[in-house]
């Protein structure tokens, strides 16, 4: 789910990274930037199986006049199977999307600029290998507005800030609660649907200078029609459900000798007011307390808030002119504030639910010209968790995978 929510939101990101690049004499200037990636993938656990990534984006500035110029974006994004982290998606799940941006930009003198702009997006969703496109339950379609306005306080080493205030409506077409359908045969696909439609509202602060980035990012979703599980019935009350994240990020790009180094560390605070009453089976009625966990029903307050810790240290070693060996570390570490950790019969423990997931790769990269450069890597990536219930998802597991990367950009 909060993939399918940020896909939505990579088109206002890709222009924030555009913004950065200077706006020459041209009255048009294209922007070009395509990665296909695909991998085998050998879990330690089930058969091995093949996955690719394709993300295009294709822009265009127009200088209006030497104060006035339009940019616009178009994004394409595939997803396909790959090693997922924890509470995420299933391996073989795939996602396709499209993304429309349009951009006006006003200067303001020589330090400052407005840029509104707006947005459509469709996003597909396959959980099945027999799902169609079309009728996946968590296609998604969001439109909206925003507003960025960039400050530049340093123009040798490329110095701005960028404040950014976003506003998305999302739509889910297909999707409907079955579980509620089934416990109420009057309800129809048309009632049980729409719940997880929502507004998402957005601000965030971006400083930039001399390769050294960090980020501030505020999100808020309001659902439209999803109603909170009430903690002490455990049914569906008056009040809707509201999430909201905070997200702080920083990080550096720089060049020593023949080493490049571009590390990034990012911490998230996730919340909502939605609660989560567990059925054991689906015959299960026995809602009392038990002391050991071992409840048929169980409600689970604050259900999904979790906070979330990512680093990553990516480097190169420049051999020749085109050739480098790389190498990279990544760690995601999500903690659940009140989430219990299950065991392996599905009884809940004392332990709250902490996930940790290590990807360690290394690579050679070719650099085949100025615009086009191949990489081969391997990586070996470590899921942990002290949730042992793992018949929906995944938690604890290793695997290896090599593939291809192939990047395009001008």
């Amino acid at each position: 789910m909060k993939k399918i929510i940020l896909s939505g939101l990579l088109l206002a990101g890709a222009c924030d990274l555009y913004a950065a690049v200077a706006e020459d004499s041209h009255i048009f200037t294209p922007y070009f930037d395509m990665t296909l990636t695909e991998a085998a993938y050998l879990p330690s656990r089930g058969n091995i199986f093949s996955g690719g990534n394709i993300n295009t984006q294709v822009g265009l500035l127009a200088k209006a006049t030497k104060k006035d110029s339009f940019f616009g974006l178009y994004n394409f994004n595939y997803s396909g199977p790959a090693f997922q982290p924890q509470d995420g998606k299933q391996f073989t799940d795939r996602d396709m999307s499209h993304g429309f941006n349009l951009e006006y930009r006003r200067s303001l003198g020589e330090k400052f600029r407005l840029r509104p702009g707006v947005s459509y997006s469709r996003s597909f969703a396959r959980t099945g290998a027999n799902e169609a496109w079309q009728s996946g339950l968590y296609n998604m379609n969001s439109r909206g507005a925003q507003l960025s306005a960039d400050y530049s306080f340093d123009f040798d080493k490329n110095g701005f800030i960028t404040a950014t205030w976003l506003m998305r409506q999302i739509e889910f077409p297909n999707y409907t609660d079955l579980l509620r359908e089934f416990q109420n045969p009057s309800n129809t696909a048309e009632t049980s649907g729409g719940l997880q439609d929502q507004s998402l509202t957005q601000i965030s602060l971006r400083p930039s200078w001399n390769g050294f980035f960090a980020g501030y990012t505020y999100t808020e979703q309001k659902y439209k029609n999803q109603r909170v599980v009430d903690a002490n019935t455990g049914v569906y009350g008056e009040k809707k459900q509201k999430d909201s994240s905070v997200s702080v990020d920083g990080g550096f790009r720089h060049k020593l000798w023949v080493l490049e180094f571009s590390p990034m560390l990012s911490y998230t605070m996730r919340s909502s007011n939605q609660n989560f009453l567990r059925y054991k089976s689906a015959l299960a009625t026995n809602f009392a307390n038990m002391a050991d966990g071992s409840n048929d029903v169980t409600m689970v307050k604050k259900n999904y808030d979790y906070n979330e810790l990512t680093f990553a240290v990516p480097v190169d070693l420049n051999i020749t002119g085109k050739w480098a060996i790389g190498g990279n570390m990544s760690v995601t570490r999500r903690v659940y504030t009140d989430r219990g950790a299950r065991d392996i019969d599905n009884n809940y423990t004392a332990a709250k639910q902490k996930n940790l997931m290590s990807t360690l790769t290394g690579s050679i990269r070719k650099r085949m010209n100025d615009v086009a450069t191949m990489r081969l890597f391997y990586s070996l990536v470590v899921a942990s968790s002290n949730n042992k219930f793992e018949k929906y998802m995944p938690y604890n597991y290793n695997g290896n995978a090599f593939g291809i990367s192939y990047q395009l950009s001008y």
